[in-house]
């Protein structure tokens, strides 16, 4: 059958449940939307995969219990609340681009260059093998680059001759790739692009095009299908105006793994008739790549070895054997689906009328992940929050440290190959670079020397209106398209830290192993720290 039928169950559920904003649903009712909301999924199960069928019904139906040790564990609290303290703080922040003496992305902002792991010297037909153009970097390399600061932050050293500058240290990273892997993330870029010039096709009723004409229902079908629910905390769907507030467009998606050497299933299942076959491909060959570049940075920062990083942090690989598909086992099977995933994001065109400053599309914030890697956009818009290494506690804001741009880095440094010129280190042909944030899951298993990157997303401004009121065609709005990977632990039963084994090679000299912290996060299931941390979220 038809998949996109599916979809008015969905959507008849959720209508009822905009009703309920109006008046309160009787029980009856209730249960009348969670089982519409169940047969979707059942359907949908087994139209995508039908051993999944029956599982996935069931775990709209049973919630998972949460944990019964967040009151066991109050430095985990206390972590949390550390963070959100280092969030506030940053909002009474300034930038200053422009201005003399302003942070510097190449100042305060490392670049390291990476190349996968895997198919290192093969090639496809018309790619080229991804030797890197530059000298790698080494795991000590990419450690150093997260930590901060604590030479400087103790005065042992002059600021300026920090890896981070006159920062201690904000979290973030900008990766270097070239070859293959440049263009395979240059894919996942193209997707993005080709997923939003599909949505818009969606809004011309008039196109009689066969081929168009499929794109556009594929639109509708998305903007009907809305965002839904697959399980506890899972969901998935595109989001033409989130909150109503005419900021951004969002695609939510999940991965399900595959088998041997299969793409994970994307869904919502639409977005593969949305973009294309050849598209989608594209998308799935530059998260792969993107996974395994996360895969090595968290490897290196954390002193982890390839068996525990692949326990702990979810590739969107199957790491174990297929669960049994009977209602029993609903908590494994909701497991399977990836905790990592991808999102898509389009920043409409703020009113002019707007100050930039103080109306951000996202507020500083953090990320519940290990790492997010996002291919640095061609519209600048992401800010990340750089701390003083000397006066983080001055009374003064404007000394506690700057919000800074990430930009593609303008000096040639040490690294680059030899013959390499400085036409060829600025040939955008050559490579792609991707911003790499560190989660609240990189400080808390780095026992707090890698500090959390706390960010935001500045919408870039409207053209200038002419002296005669109106835009110039040649100063036409052009939204800023972001395509974000996060980089969660695996959900998994097996995920469990142990921190002799997993974390041997860390030096444990942070600033947690002292106060306990680390004990208490020992013999825990990683990522249900959230439910400590975050006992409201």
């Amino acid at each position: 059958f038809e998949v996109r039928y599916i979809t008015v169950l969905l959507q008849w559920a959720k209508w009822l449940q905009l009703a309920a904003n109006e008046q309160p649903l009787s029980s009856m009712m209730t249960t009348t939307i969670n089982s519409l909301q169940t047969a979707a999924l059942l359907l949908l199960s087994a139209a995508a995969a039908p051993q999944t069928a029956i599982a996935l019904s069931t775990i709209t139906q049973q919630p998972k219990p949460p944990i019964t040790t967040t009151k066991d564990r109050p430095l985990l609290r206390q972590f949390g609340r550390g963070i959100n303290d280092r969030i506030l703080n940053s909002k009474e922040g300034y930038n200053r681009f422009g201005l003399d003496d302003h942070y510097t992305s190449d100042e305060t902002i490392p670049c390291l260059d990476m190349q996968t792991t895997s198919d290192s010297d093969t090639t496809n037909n018309n790619v080229a093998a991804s030797s890197s153009l530059y000298d790698v970097s080494s795991q000590r390399e990419i450690r150093e680059a997260y930590m901060a600061n604590d030479n400087t932050q103790q005065g042992t050293i002059p600021a300026s001759d920090g890896i981070h500058g006159r920062s201690s240290g904000s979290g973030c990273c900008i990766i270097r790739l070239t070859g293959k892997d440049a263009t395979s993330v240059r894919g996942l870029v193209d997707f993005a692009d080709n997923f939003f010039e599909g949505v818009d096709s969606g809004d011309n009723e008039s196109d009689n095009d066969d081929s168009n004409g499929a794109t556009s229902i594929a639109a509708r079908r998305l903007k009907d299908l809305g965002v839904f629910r697959i399980a506890n905390n899972v969901h998935a769907g595109f989001d033409h105006n989130v909150n109503e507030e005419g900021k951004m467009q969002v695609l939510y998606t999940k991965l399900i793994p595959g088998d041997d050497d299969e793409d994970p299933l994307l869904l919502p299942l639409e977005v593969g008739d949305l973009v294309g076959t050849k598209s989608l491909s594209g998308a799935h060959s530059g998260m792969s790549t993107l996974f395994d570049i996360g895969s090595q940075i968290t490897s290196a920062v954390l002193g982890m070895d390839t068996e525990s990083t692949n326990k702990l942090l979810d590739d969107c690989s199957r790491t174990t054997a297929k669960v049994e598909m009977i209602s029993d086992n609903h908590e494994q099977i909701a497991d399977t689906i990836s905790n990592s995933y991808q999102r898509i994001i389009r920043y409409l065109k703020p009113k002019q009328d707007e100050d930039a400053q103080n109306d951000a599309a996202f507020w500083p914030h953090v990320d519940s992940t290990f790492l997010t890697l996002i291919p640095m956009p061609e519209i600048a818009g992401l800010e990340v929050w750089c701390p003083s290494s000397r006066y983080a506690e001055s009374d003064d804001m404007a000394e506690r440290g700057e919000w800074v741009r990430p930009i593609k880095p303008t000096v040639i440094d040490e690294g680059t190959a030899a013959g390499m010129d400085a036409e060829a280190n600025s040939d955008e042909e050559d490579c792609i670079h991707v911003v790499a944030l560190a989660g609240e899951f990189l400080q808390l298993l780095s026992d707090g020397q890698v500090p959390t990157c706390i960010h935001r997303v500045i919408a870039p401004k409207p053209p200038s209106p002419s002296a005669f009121g109106f835009g110039t065609s040649n100063n036409k709005y052009k939204p800023r398209v972001s395509a974000p990977l996060f980089l969660r632990p695996r959900r998994g039963e097996e995920a469990v830290l142990d921190v002799e084994s997993d974390l041997r090679d860390s030096d444990n000299t942070g600033l947690y192993f002292e106060k306990g912290l680390m004990e208490e996060c020992d013999e825990m299931r990683v990522w249900d720290y959230m439910d400590c941390m975050s006992p409201n979220n």
